[in-house]
């Protein structure tokens, strides 16, 4: 069938390929040699490891390791554990990168990825290398890089790893790694039905507008979908980042790791605002409602898939499917892969996006389930970019319609949620994290923020005034 991947997405079986790359293939069993000039050998030990462990000087899976919790919900999904090691300067920057992988047992059940520091010091997204490693093109130059290795195997160890900076090519990737499904058919135009198809809004959902000094250079707005929202509860359990799940979290789960956070980390945040839409049907007073709207980092992988990055124009998996529209959503409302997901489970809500029970109940208010507007913070430009510093016990920054706690409530900022600061203007004085100030942040139009809840952001613009 035209454009359906297999029915498991696990490591095991994939057969990626990055358009036009070379591709270093490695003898299976020893440590890669690192003989060439330029190789940064990765320290094993010095890695963040999630259900994997380190024995006799090699990385394996933990005999304990489980599916992330978003996928937990469903019987299927395969125990997968995952090594993030620190990250590493280079002496100019680049687009380009050699990684090598050197493993035991099935090479397939090692997923090596690369990610490295933009101008705007943002993080480029996850990028696979090919099986065994080899010549990787990121979308923008970097100045720093950092790789991350998972197993899904019992049988199979990470002997080895390196990265070494290439020659820039000074052009953006044509591709990503190919998914290993069928050739996909030509993406049909989307039909804007009930379930949030359609053509997604790729200008971003919350205009920031120029009410800020400087001009009509607006920076690149984020993209922008129409998801349906479950909450994904599964208190005490780890998310596929580390994170143990709390009763009152604030993070999100989006279905591919390219967008998955560091441990604690939220250099992958989204903006997620209610639309009235209710349930899979999207039953609900959509005309009169008042959106609420949350700061959330992505901490999980899920719902249902774990390679369907439906946020980009060239998507990993699913090509057939529009931009912005999550396989599990195509599988429950037109049957798309016979109605199942990628590990061949009957798909039994449209979800493509999970909420922790914090943002669920306190950021958005949801009373049900239900479709909000997506806006993947990090597709965007950052011009002034904040980390968002809780308040002592780490709840959630409220998110006022102005520069004041006089102004109403619409919405929650969460810990170490990466925002883009619109433009700066005095209002209420108050005391946080960062000391005691007048300086609101405006983060998007009509949110404001107090300026002593967030790291960074001290240059941007006055607002301007009307």
């Amino acid at each position: 069938m035209p454009g359906c991947a297999p029915t498991s997405i696990r490591m095991r079986g994939r057969r990626w390929a990055v358009a036009g790359a070379l591709v270093l293939l490695l003898p299976v069993g020893p440590r890669p040699a690192f003989a060439e000039t330029g190789w940064l050998p990765q320290d094993l030990g010095s890695a963040d490891r999630i259900g994997l462990v380190l024995a006799s000087g090699t990385l394996r899976l933990d005999g304990a390791a489980e599916p992330p919790a978003s996928l937990r919900r469903e019987r299927g999904a395969p125990a997968t554990g995952l090594a993030t090691f620190p990250e590493q300067a280079l002496e100019r920057p680049t687009d380009t990168v050699d990684v090598r992988v050197g493993s035991s047992g099935d090479p397939e059940d090692v997923l090596a990825e690369v990610r490295g520091v933009r101008a705007d010091g943002m993080w480029t997204e996850w990028y696979p290398a090919p099986d065994r490693g080899g010549r990787i093109t990121l979308d923008a130059d970097v100045s720093r890089v950092q790789l991350r290795v998972g197993i899904d195997g019992a049988d199979t160890a990470v002997t080895g790893l390196g990265v070494r900076p290439l020659e820039g090519t000074g052009d953006i990737p044509a591709g990503l790694p190919d998914d290993p499904s069928p050739e996909a058919a030509p993406r049909p135009e989307g039909d804007g039905g009930p379930d949030g198809g359609g053509e997604p809004d790729g200008d971003g959902g919350d205009p920031s507008g120029d009410g800020a000094g400087g001009g009509d250079d607006i920076p690149e707005r984020p993209f922008s979908a129409r998801l349906f929202a479950t909450r994904i509860g599964l208190v005490g359990e780890t998310t596929a980042n580390g994170h143990t799940v709390r009763a009152n979290d604030h993070f999100v789960a989006l279905p591919s790791r390219r967008g998955l956070a560091a441990r604690g980390g939220g250099e992958y945040t989204v903006r997620v605002c209610t639309t009235g839409a209710l349930g899979p049907e999207g039953k609900g007073d959509t005309e009169g409602h008042e959106a609420r709207c949350a700061y959330l980092p992505v901490w999980d992988v899920g719902p249902w898939n774990i390679t369907d990055d439906h946020w980009n124009a060239d998507r990993q998996s699913w090509r057939d499917l529009d931009r912005g529209r999550p396989q599990a959503q195509a599988a429950y409302s037109e049957g798309h892969n016979g109605g199942l997901d990628g590990f061949g489970r009957r798909v039994r809500n449209p979800a493509g996006i999970d909420l922790a029970d914090g943002a669920f109940n306190d950021g958005l208010r949801l009373p049900t389930n239900g479709w909000v507007q997506v806006d993947y913070l990090w597709t965007g430009e950052y011009r002034h970019r904040v980390e968002v510093t809780a308040p002592a016990g780490g709840g959630p920054v409220e998110v006022r319609g102005g520069a004041g706690p006089e102004h109403p409530a619409v919405g929650t900022a969460a810990h170490s949620a990466n925002i883009d600061v619109v433009c700066q203007e005095a209002g209420a004085r108050v005391t946080g994290p960062q000391g005691t100030g007048d300086a609101w942040y405006r983060i998007g139009e009509g949110h404001y923020i107090p300026a002593v809840y967030a790291e960074g952001g001290a240059d941007a613009p006055v607002c301007a005034s009307f």
